[in-house]
């Protein structure tokens, strides 16, 4: 027997108990009201259509999605749920069909604030930011009072380059609702994007003053005073103070860990490294894996940080990768934000210059500043055509890339600051490299293949990296041979002690830890007549005082620190003549400094370590001809340090070698590796037309 309908009063009824259990934020106690009315009428479209709403607002996207598709097949001419379609859509990822569901929703509804707000901001999202500000000055036209209208449209002015105009919209938008934490964060953002650091300051600080818990404007407020106006103390008070506002903020950890690094502020750090291991364990979001790489970390846990970072990328796709071209030569392109003075173009610039033209074209996408240096000009010149990208879309990058018909995509930035690395995601060539830059896997399939070297990535280790390992015969890192080395300062210029042992170590504060330096401490405790010579990032540089404190904490005179300040490369490469042996750091090991260091003739004792980052020293150690430097533990570097500042003959021997046979070292021999690289490059190529991709080694 067919059951009765129920009462349309009981839907009715059950409708309204839905409805102010979803306004009360009840949400399973709301989808069980709406799967109640789904029962009795399976096509309701006001149930599906809210149903959606409360599994969007648990967190359900997938769900929310289903329900209000099935919702618009009951009745296609809602024109909210279109909008909120396109809500949870965007929201999912998708902003090519959350586009689409806004435009069918401000079709249905051409004067809704709430549709046009959706659909100006989707716009924005899918890069349509000139359509999206004429949609905003629409619906200002409609409604001036409307705080969102003119936020939406200082998103849409700015991502056109257009700050002061921009800066004027949010402005309207900030008074109309001060209670409003994005309206004053991207207000913030513009004063500091033309110049105005401290109305940036003031800004975030009056609207802090309202929302004292506010976990976004805190951040911004930290990232401000870190980067833009220097006050690293109080940029990491700032961080710390977000932790304890939402303990799970990764990108908030990532942050404070690295810059209590560059302070040498080791309060706290066995607890901040304990925190970053779980975090990436269990999947953080927005971990740094470049920060992980200074932390205690084993190479696991840097691949699983590495690919919950790579899956927070946009998901969009260009399409399939392009098909290698069958003839001719291969067209290499080179992706960096770093053709300029940098550490990046000083080891590189001689493979860019060196590639055999009769078979491979390269070709540079720089996606960083042009700083006028001869360095930009000379890699100007290196390249077959240079690429300025400043300022492209990541589609609009990879879309470039792909019109040029690039064979291989070469990466030189990796996980570090300013990478452009969502563009390897939208799979703009046929083969895709990571080199040079970063230390790691990057995960998330970026890449085809990371290029590194018997030791830094010996056959043992394959299995901790996402990318086939393409090895060459000597150190993976390539050297300049065209690098002055200037005229020294004096001993007495430099302040530096006539008659000490000076022990260098160039490295960057935050590769510098409290292990390294209590190692550091016994060797100067046991070597009287010693100093230990490092780099401050500027005249007041924090981490000055709080190395001298941590000197005397450990017994050594903090007089016996002696702090260089920043010089031009070829001054730099000159205070090396002054030093007797640099100091290696650990977890993170010296890269391009160690070899800058050997090529200007200064020996370096490193530890072999278990990561990519710890052991690149010993790779540039065994390409330069002096394996013997490379010390397997802790203990054995202490001594082998003390030993050579009391062996001057020793040290004498070491010296010798790197001006002699170093010199002429597969290390120092650029067109040596070039012919490395480029018959790995054919190799890749030649697996891609076989429909492989395995990791192989270049034989010498």
């Amino acid at each position: 027997m067919p059951r009765a309908s129920l009462p349309l009063e009981t839907v009715s009824q059950l409708a309204q108990r839905a409805a102010a259990l979803l306004g009360a934020g009840k949400f399973a106690d709301a989808l069980a009201a709406y799967d109640a009315i789904l029962r009795i009428e399976p096509r309701n479209a006001h149930a599906l259509h809210y149903s959606g709403l409360a599994f969007y607002q648990s967190g359900d996207v997938g769900q929310a999605i289903v329900r209000l598709r099935a919702s618009l097949a009951a009745d296609g001419r809602q024109s909210d749920a279109w909008s909120n379609l396109g809500l949870v859509l965007q929201a999912a990822g998708q902003p090519g069909p959350a586009l689409d569901a806004c435009e069918r929703a401000a079709a249905l509804d051409p004067a809704s604030p709430e549709i046009l707000v959706n659909l100006a901001a989707t716009q924005s999202t899918c890069g349509q930011h000139a359509r999206a500000e004429a949609t905003a000055r629409r619906l200002i036209a409609l409604d001036a009072t409307r705080a969102k209208a003119w936020f939406v449209l200082a998103v849409a002015l700015k991502e056109q380059g257009r700050a002061l105009t921009a800066l004027d919209a949010v402005s309207k938008a900030a008074v109309l609702d001060p209670t409003q934490q994005a309206f004053a964060a991207q207000k913030a953002q513009l004063e500091a994007a033309i110049g105005a650091p401290e109305r940036a300051r003031k800004t975030l600080e009056s609207a802090l003053a309202r929302l004292p818990a506010s976990v976004p404007l805190r951040f911004e407020l930290a990232s401000l005073l870190e980067r833009e106006l220097r006050d690293l103390p109080r940029a990491a008070a700032e961080y710390a103070q977000v932790l304890r506002l939402d303990p799970r903020h990764g990108a908030t950890l990532s942050q404070l860990a690295f810059l209590r690094g560059r302070l040498a502020d080791w309060q706290g750090r066995g607890e901040l490294v304990a925190r970053y291991r779980e975090g990436a364990a269990a999947a953080a979001p927005a971990l740094s894996p470049f920060a992980f790489l200074s932390l205690p970390s084993t190479r696991a846990e840097q691949r699983a940080c590495a690919r919950t970072w790579a899956g927070m990328l946009p998901a969009a796709k260009l399409a399939i990768a392009p098909r290698l071209r069958g003839a001719g030569r291969l067209r290499v392109g080179y992706l960096s934000a770093d053709f300029h003075r940098h550490a990046t173009a000083f080891l590189a610039a001689g493979l860019f210059e060196q590639h055999d033209r009769s078979r491979f074209k390269v070709v540079a996408y720089s996606t960083g500043p042009d700083d006028g240096s001869p360095m930009r000009a000379r890699l100007r010149r290196a390249f077959d055509e240079f690429r300025d990208m400043r300022g492209a879309t990541p589609l609009a990058l990879a879309q470039t890339i792909r019109n040029d018909g690039i064979d291989i995509l070469v990466d030189l930035k990796g996980h570090t600051q300013d990478a452009m690395t969502s563009v390897l995601a939208l799979r703009p060539a046929a083969i895709r490299v990571h080199y040079l830059g970063y230390p790691g896997t990057l995960e998330g399939g970026l890449v085809d293949y990371l290029v590194g070297d018997r030791i830094v990535t010996p056959q043992e280790h394959h299995a901790d990296y996402a990318e086939a390992i393409a090895t060459l015969p000597d150190s993976y890192q390539v050297n300049d041979r065209d690098r002055p080395i200037g005229q020294a300062p004096s001993r007495a210029e430099l302040e530096l002690p006539e008659g000490a042992v000076v022990l260098a170590s160039f490295n960057k504060t935050y590769k510098i830890n409290p292990e390294v330096f209590d190692a550091w401490a016994s060797i100067l405790r046991a070597v009287p007549r010693s100093v230990l010579w490092l780099l401050r990032a500027a005249e007041d540089d924090p981490a000055m005082a709080n190395l001298r404190r941590e000197a005397q904490a450990r017994g050594v005179s903090p007089e016996r620190l002696v702090f260089a300040r920043q010089r031009p490369n070829a001054e730099y490469l000159a205070l090396y003549g002054h030093a007797d042996l640099f100091l290696d750091t650990w977890p993170y090991n010296a890269h391009t400094t160690a070899s800058d260091a050997l090529w200007a003739g200064c020996p370096v004792l490193t530890i072999l370590g278990a990561t990519f980052a710890g052991r690149v020293a010993a790779s540039l150690l065994t390409a330069v001809g002096l394996p013997e430097l490379v010390t397997a533990s802790i203990p054995e570097y202490v001594d082998r340090a003390i030993a050579l500042c009391g062996d001057g003959g020793e040290r004498a021997r070491l010296a010798a070698h790197l001006a002699g046979p170093g010199r002429t070292s597969a290390l120092f021999d650029t067109a040596r590796t070039t012919r490395a690289l480029e018959e790995a490059y054919l190799t890749m190529a030649a697996q891609h037309r076989r429909g492989v991709r395995e990791s192989f080694a270049v034989s010498r």
